[in-house]
């Protein structure tokens, strides 16, 4: 084998060098240098075995290509390296989707319990507006709902214009006190299930 001694490492090799007992003693030799190397990158016991095992792998696969007189143990530790940034782009594009997939169900289910809410809402207001008396909620939904004026509604009902406003100052009084009261029931129902 054609391997270079330096400071107790092979340190060079040539490419026909690498055969299988040749691989086995690069691997004796560097396995606990890279792993702790990879170790120190990732502080992560499992991903740095991984990075190491195939640091080893690629070595294995590429040696026929490797240059003469490479530094074994430095490119051991730059395809450590780069297996490392390769996980932390993958792992950095992973969450990216992820975060952004949370925060459009989240955006949604936000959006449909506020639409869900003002539908709720609307139900009550109307259901209040449905229990007052005829012409009140007669006189309240033509103002408030169809938007005639208080002389439009008079002339289309022949009443004066100082009885629609009657009725519509007692219905707004009557909807102000009953959707009160619901809203403090609501909230105390809400505060005793959370």
């Amino acid at each position: 084998m054609d391997f270079v001694l330096q400071n107790g490492n092979f340190e060079t090799v040539t490419a026909s060098a690498i055969d299988d007992k040749g691989f086995e003693i690069i691997i004796e030799c560097y396995y606990d240098q890279v792993f702790g190397y990879a170790r120190s990158l990732c502080r992560n016991e499992s991903l740095a075995k991984d990075l190491t095992q195939e640091s080893f792998f690629k070595l294995w696969k590429k040696r026929k290509n490797l240059k003469e007189g490479v530094l074994i143990k430095g490119w051991l530790y730059r395809t450590v390296r780069n297996g490392f940034l390769d996980h932390i782009k993958k792992y950095k594009k992973e969450t990216h989707l992820l975060e952004k997939a949370f925060a459009d169900t989240l955006d949604d289910v936000v959006s449909k319990a506020q639409q869900e809410e003002i539908q709720r809402k609307i139900r009550i207001v109307e259901n209040e507006i449905d229990l007052l008396p005829n012409k009140c909620g007669q006189i309240f939904r033509l103002s408030k709902m169809e938007g005639l004026t208080n002389i439009e509604i008079a002339g289309h009902l022949g009443i004066s214009v100082k009885t629609v406003e009657g009725h519509l100052t007692k219905a707004l009084r009557t909807l102000r006190d009953r959707l009160n009261e619901k809203i403090q029931v609501l909230f105390l129902a809400v505060r005793l299930l959370y």
